[in-house]
């Protein structure tokens, strides 16, 4: 079930990929290793997907954290902003993630909603194992309106 729902703003710490789409295959698996392998002490783990720019696509993969935790050295801190998303639940293999955010796109389309670039995918665990993940799809913020 698509929903769409307000989230607020959050802050998240992790390793920035920035990659063409043929690279992310590569870039974004040892971009978790790397995480995996640094002692966060994180339980809830994420990845954003910030902008696609001239072909190079920036995503965080990373956790969620307190405003206040310490940047692991070469890591950085993004702030997610509050704003409307879609959602959707995802339970399966990681393959097949791209398929959900695919129906959230659908779903905007044929609603007359302005979807972003701008993703959030939480649900990833140590070994990247299958399993449930609920993606989200920013939504533009929509224009006042006087009267």
């Amino acid at each position: 079930m698509i929903e769409t729902v307000e989230l607020p703003e959050m802050h998240a710490i992790g390793v920035l990929v920035e990659a063409h789409w043929n690279d992310l295959p590569k870039a974004i698996p040892a971009a978790w290793t790397r995480l995996f392998e640094t002692d966060t002490g994180a339980s809830s783990f994420l990845e954003v997907s910030i902008s696609r720019d001239n072909g190079i696509y920036r995503e965080l993969v990373g956790y969620l954290a307190a405003k206040k935790t310490e940047v692991p050295d070469g890591m950085v801190r993004i702030v997610i902003p509050a704003q409307r998303y879609l959602r959707i639940v995802h339970d399966g293999p990681l393959v097949e993630i791209a398929a959900g955010f695919e129906k959230l796109y659908a779903h905007a389309a044929v609603a007359g909603l302005k979807a972003t670039d701008y993703k959030l995918d939480f649900g990833y665990l140590p070994g990247l194992p299958a399993g449930r993940h609920e993606l989200h799809v920013a939504l533009e913020p929509e224009p006042l309106r006087l009267g």
